[in-house]
């Protein structure tokens, strides 16, 4: 028995809304991290307006912080490109569905 070209496309979005939700839950993480790295950094240098030594932490954490917002922008990149394509293949999907219904339903006819 041959797989129908609709079949594989159905697969094919079911393995992307598979690794969609792969990817959703590692922005997520990151996102904590993003959030925890701010306070962090938000709680260093409110220490030195306090006049704390703190300066040494907040260099620390700043550069950390940024590699962090870089790849929670490029991790949400990645994201919207998967939902474009998948938005692409759900539509070629749906199209393929419907002929293959009305070729069906015509035959039916027929037959």
């Amino acid at each position: 028995m041959e797989i129908s070209e609709t079949d594989k496309l159905g697969a094919r979005l079911y393995a992307m809304e598979f690794r969609l939700a792969e990817l959703d839950q590692e922005r997520h993480q990151m996102q904590i991290r993003v959030d925890q790295l701010q306070t962090q950094f938000d709680d260093a240098r409110m220490a030195e307006l306090m006049g704390e030594d703190a300066n040494a932490a907040s260099a620390e954490i700043g550069p950390e912080l940024e590699r962090s917002r870089g790849s929670l922008e490029k991790q949400q990149a990645v994201i919207d490109q998967v939902k474009q394509i998948r938005r692409k293949a759900r539509g070629e999907y749906t199209m393929r569905r419907w002929k293959e219904r009305q070729d069906a339903r015509r035959r039916e006819g027929t037959g």
